[in-house]
């Protein structure tokens, strides 16, 4: 099978093709076809968005029918794809689903001061970890929005985007308003140097959104980049159940291999409670099943091809810096879930984003300390999770932590449906907001 550029249902022929490799079996019969030369139409207003909107409930209603029908198929490829265990896959369709089902509740979430446009023509750059509902969420955020969009998948898992996108298509007023971008870094450039996007979205990594700034602000096109994170987690010794937070933390540094960008990376804990945390993580993750992502039981799979080198080195240079690392091995794209254990100020691991599942724990004596080291060593601004039974020390790092999200006593990656997400500094532009508010524009009336 190949998968190809569509535009308004039309598969696109020609350019490069390159074949899809599983980062866990190394096997695939899949191509992708990248597409040249590409003619983008400029984008035309939805006359009645109300009408509109009423008939993306029923598509949405009726798309997710045949979402549950062929979800098996569908979810077993995303698992090969990208390496992570089909588990997460499964958890993420059925909050896709519910999103579906709830998708009028998008009007409830546009300001109410504010007029609401159409972005235009909007370009979704996605990343390659959890297709499933952040193509899912982003797009009939922007459609609801009146917008048209244009889904680029990353190379290395575009399954789900070309089926969502193929199905989506088949309605006829959906056929027009939704496409799906199969191009290289050349033909994306030259199509946002020639203006065919109103609007340019990115969940590359932090390096590829760079140059997409610079290239969007030179061709005057509007630029968001929503990069990825550095969690930590703050534990004082008012904070209560250790077994419960061990159990929230494995499960939040391991989730879909740590390959997500809200991943927690590192803890700060009062020494007193050091080492039964420790042991306590280690017993957690001992259980974890390691295998195919294929398997129902399995819990960490391999990780998305070409993230384990740096995984590998910046796990390398803890060694030298940690009092010790646990559990660290890799084979090829699989690696063990890692604890590297009170790590010095100056381990590289603590200050870069890891995509894998590794975690840091290090000892400090209070919050003013966790506070000090994280404005030192973190430059990422995501999220921040502290757990503690003393108001006062939750409520002075809540309204310091520079994070565009603070989970307090809370586990750090269940995010309500509706809550509203983004992050800050190195993590993203102005904080959080809900999908269908950054994909539209503002408009205030004065009479």
């Amino acid at each position: 099978m190949t998968i190809t550029t569509l535009l308004a249902g039309r598969a696109v022929h020609g350019g490069a093709r390159k074949k899809i490799v599983y980062p866990y079996s190394d096997s695939s019969s899949r191509f992708l076809q990248y597409a040249r030369d590409l003619s983008i139409n400029p984008y035309e207003r939805i006359n009645d968005l109300s009408e509109f909107r009423s008939e993306l409930l029923a598509a949405a209603s009726a798309f997710r029918t045949r979402l549950s029908a062929g979800q098996n198929g569908i979810l077993a490829t995303v698992a090969q794809e990208t390496g992570s265990p089909i588990h997460y896959h499964i958890e993420d369709m059925r909050t896709s689903q519910n999103f579906l089902d709830k998708l009028s509740y998008l009007e409830k979430l546009l300001p109410k001061k504010y007029i609401s446009d159409p972005k235009g023509n909007v370009l979704l750059i996605l990343s390659a970890n959890e297709p499933v509902i952040v193509t899912t969420i982003l797009v009939f955020s922007s459609l609801f929005a009146g917008n048209t969009v244009f889904v680029k998948p990353s190379a290395k898992t575009p399954a789900y985007g070309y089926f969502f996108v193929k199905e989506l298509g088949k309605f006829p007023f959906l056929k027009q308003r939704i496409h799906y971008l199969l191009t290289d870094k050349k033909e994306t450039g030259r199509l946002i140097k020639t203006k065919s996007f109103d609007f340019v979205l990115s969940f590359g990594s932090r390096a590829t959104s760079k140059k997409l700034a610079i290239l969007c602000a030179q061709s005057e096109v509007e630029f968001l980049q929503e990069s990825e994170g550095n969690d930590w987690v703050y534990i004082d010794k008012t904070c209560g159940s250790l077994d419960e937070i061990s159990k929230m933390i494995v499960e939040s540094f391991t989730r879909h291999n740590g390959q997500m960008c809200n991943s927690v990376r590192g803890v700060m804990v009062h020494p007193s409670l050091y080492d039964e945390l420790v042991e306590r993580l280690k017993n957690r993750i001992s259980d974890l099943s390691i295998a195919s992502p294929q398997l129902l039981d399995s819990r960490i799979g391999a990780l998305i091809l070409g993230t384990s080198a740096r995984a590998k080195a910046l796990t390398e240079d803890a060694v030298q810096r940690a009092e010790n690392i646990w559990n660290f091995s890799i084979n090829e794209n699989v690696l063990t879930p890692t604890l590297i254990l009170n790590p010095d100020d100056d381990a590289l691991i603590i200050s870069e984003s890891v995509f894998a599942p590794i975690l840091w724990v290090k000892k400090v004596k209070n919050y003013f300390e966790a506070l000090s080291f994280y404005h030192k060593k973190n430059k990422h601004g995501l999220g921040f999770s502290i757990f503690s039974g003393d108001e006062n020390v939750s409520t002075y790092l809540a309204n310091r932590i520079q994070a565009g999200r603070i989970n307090i006593n809370k586990y750090p990656l269940r995010n309500g449906l509706w809550d509203p997400l983004g992050g800050v500094r190195l993590s993203g532009y102005g904080g959080p907001g809900y999908w269908v508010e950054k994909l539209s524009n503002r408009k205030y009336v004065k009479r």
